[in-house]
């Protein structure tokens, strides 16, 4: 801190001094004279006569009072008796004795030849002295919050997650302010992901632990019954492909996060190729339930995506919106082409959820109270969703329900490219 400080100083001081001494160069290589050089050579001549004038009116007595009235006058002249050659001057004021003459002298300036520098450096060097209090407040100023962020960094760096310097920094300069909210935004996001890596870690490990501890109960009674084998492999396998789908699923998230746009394999094709199976299909598992289905859109619609990516993401939606319609209810299915975007909507009669769980739910392993399905469905569209260059969303319906709206750009060069 110390070190900042004295640097910051250093250069504030460094530019200050510098341009006192060109000016004080290039007054002594122009030959400037001080101000007050010009009244004192005027009052050398003025009070030339006027000496003569009394010294023939009282002789060196008059002249000593003229010389006395006058402070500044007795500082810079004084009356000398002198002899021979230096009496042929012009500063001679009056005959003494046969050889003799009274001379008026300019006494020489305080401290010397550094008179003539004292009017540039008497300014200079107050202003220098102030600068030197306003420097080492500028200095400590914009030392102090980068000190902080430091600090703050290095607390972040040893895992302390919960470390603001926003609130800090809000009376710094703008920048540094700024500087101080993005370091919160940035500590804020990079706790919400560690602390979403750490639930993850737990919910796979909940979530295939369980199936793999049914397992292991069934394959110890097998060893007591094989005549069981029969009743209980229904059960096994339905644990299997549980635990099999599961790990599919998080395979395909992690591929979705972490590829990026590389995994898309865009081609052009008819959005109701990849929607009218899947209506097709949701319709049938709907009659077992009553859930009736209902499509609104046109016959065809042409986009570019990835039909494997995006099948994926319309189907776990619509099977959301199946699973929680109830008994005798209706999921609806909207496409329109809205503002060079096409928007995909589904909509059930289903209890809807909390509402502030809405932005939660496209979070892997968010489930509702039931605590069913893996939780990974709708992470999944959202990222494929997301990578298409489109949004999604949820909101609650007025009268009971949930609305998802997809939104996808209409145009392949509507979407952000690969770089």
């Amino acid at each position: 801190m110390r070190q900042m400080v004295l640097r910051f100083f250093w250069y504030i001081w460094a530019a200050i001094i510098g341009t006192s001494l060109l000016v004080i160069v290039l007054a002594v290589s122009l030959g400037l004279r001080p101000p007050d050089q010009v009244p004192v050579e005027t009052l050398a001549g003025t009070l030339q006569i006027a000496a003569r004038e009394a010294f023939l009116d009282g002789g060196k007595p008059a002249v000593e009072a003229l010389l006395s009235r006058d402070e500044q006058v007795a500082d810079l002249f004084a009356l000398v008796e002198s002899q021979g050659a230096d009496c042929a001057g012009d500063d001679r004021i009056g005959p003494v004795g046969a050889t003799g003459c009274l001379r008026l002298q300019l006494l020489a300036p305080p401290f010397g030849s550094l008179r003539r520098f004292l009017p540039f450096l008497t300014p200079m060097t107050a202003g220098a002295g102030i600068s030197l209090v306003i420097a080492l407040m500028l200095a400590r100023r914009f030392v102090r919050p980068i000190q902080r962020l430091g600090e703050a960094l290095a607390d972040l760096s040893k895992g302390d997650l919960d470390r603001r310097i926003g609130p800090a920094l809000s009376h710094s300069e703008p920048a540094i302010a700024d500087v101080g909210r993005a370091f919160d935004m940035a500590a804020s996001k990079l706790q919400e992901l560690t602390e979403s890596r750490s639930r993850l870690f737990h919910d796979i490990s909940h979530e295939i632990r369980s199936p793999l501890a049914r397992l292991q109960v069934a394959t110890a009674l097998l060893h007591q019954n094989p005549a069981r084998l029969e009743a209980m492999l229904p059960r096994i396998e339905a644990d299997i492909a549980r635990v099999d789908r599961l790990v599919e699923e998080i395979l395909t998230l992690a591929r979705l996060e972490r590829g990026g746009l590389a995994v898309l394999q865009p081609v052009e094709i008819d959005l109701l190729e990849i929607l009218d199976p899947m209506l097709r299909d949701a319709a049938l598992e709907g009659q077992v339930r009553q859930v009736g289905l209902r499509y609104h859109g046109p016959d065809r619609l042409d986009l570019r995506c990835d039909p494997e990516l995006l099948h994926r993401a319309f189907e776990n939606i619509l099977r959301n919106a199946l699973r929680y319609s109830p008994q005798g209810g209706t999921v609806e299915v909207t496409v329109a082409l809205q503002d060079g975007a096409v928007v995909v909507t589904f909509r059930d009669d289903g209890p809807g959820i909390d509402a502030t769980q809405l932005t939660h739910i496209f979070h892997a392993f968010v489930r509702d109270q039931t605590g069913s399905g893996t939780g990974l469905g709708l992470a999944i569209a959202a990222n494929a969703i997301r990578l298409h260059g489109g949004t999604v969303r949820a909101e609650n319906l007025p009268g009971g329900g949930l609305k998802i709206t997809a939104t996808l750009p209409a145009s392949g060069a509507d979407r952000p490219q690969a770089g």
